[in-house]
């Protein structure tokens, strides 16, 4: 699987405050700085998914699946937060809580889907609810619910499709890399600080563990 870097935070961002730090050795600041690192990266991976979530009704279980952390160490100094980009880690509409819209069927045919979708024998769906922005659910007038394989229908298993002339569409919402992406510069300035800070207090404690 593809995987995308949307965060990507290392020494070079921080070489310009080793003159700040002109008492500490090499080896005291490299140790620092894999640590600073580290812990800048993980607060803005909890930072990145708690906007993300604010506004975009995905929950952080789903985040958590699809973004990782990768963390520095002495050989390679640089720390990094990936999303997986490619096809297969598109987020399905149906993730977005999707709900099909349930109404009395208006003829006496036969009840299709009704034992693989869940709907009541009389009934038929119409259109599909959907809320990508929390708050704003949406409907799908002419959307409607298909099993991808077996399961239930509310969850993994189901995808939200529309007809695109002859063929049927299935629907996607916002991937957790575009979220991500978008989200990414506009962390940059809390990132930097958090990082400077985190760097030089973790120099100190190098420091001091070598004075006593």
């Amino acid at each position: 699987m593809a995987r995308l870097t949307a965060v990507s935070i290392g020494v070079d961002q921080i070489k310009a405050l080793a003159d700040d730090l002109g008492g500490a050795s090499p080896a005291e600041f490299a140790r620092a700085a894999v640590i600073a690192l580290n812990e800048t990266v993980d607060r803005t991976y909890d930072l990145a998914r708690d906007r993300i979530t604010e506004g975009i009704n995905l929950s952080d279980e789903y985040l958590r699946a699809r973004m990782r952390v990768r963390h520095a160490t002495p050989a390679t100094p640089r720390a990094e937060i990936q999303a997986p980009g490619d096809r297969s880690a598109l987020t399905r509409l149906v993730h977005y809580d999707a709900q099909m819209q349930i109404v009395p069927r208006d003829t006496a045919g036969r009840d299709r889907n009704r034992g693989r979708l869940g709907i009541p024998k009389g009934a038929k769906q119409q259109g599909v609810n959907v809320t990508v922005i929390r708050g704003s659910e949406k409907t799908l007038d002419s959307g409607f619910m298909l099993r991808l394989r077996a399961g239930n229908a509310q969850g993994d298993n189901y995808g939200v499709f529309m007809r695109d002339g002859k063929k049927i569409k299935q629907l996607f919402g916002p991937s957790v890399y575009q979220l991500f992406a978008w989200q990414a510069p506009r962390l940059v300035g809390a990132v930097t600080d958090d990082l400077e800070k985190t760097l030089i207090d973790r120099v100190a404690e190098q420091m001091k563990g070598v004075l006593k």
